[in-house]
């Protein structure tokens, strides 16, 4: 199999990432807090309801 679509693509995500180190870092801060907000609401949101059964 031929893989320089997938090649060409991983190739320029990383060149890009190599020329725009400022952005890259931007977007991966942003992206990273996004993630980590929706998991910790998701993890508050199970750390109520379990403490919640035993409350009543």
């Amino acid at each position: 199999m031929d893989y320089t679509t997938t090649n060409y693509i991983f190739q320029s995500a990383i060149s890009f990432v190599l020329e725009n180190r400022i952005i890259a870092g931007v977007l991966w801060i942003a992206f990273m807090f996004f993630i980590l907000r929706k998991i910790a609401k998701r993890d508050n949101d199970f750390i109520l309801k379990k403490f919640s059964k035993f409350n009543k």
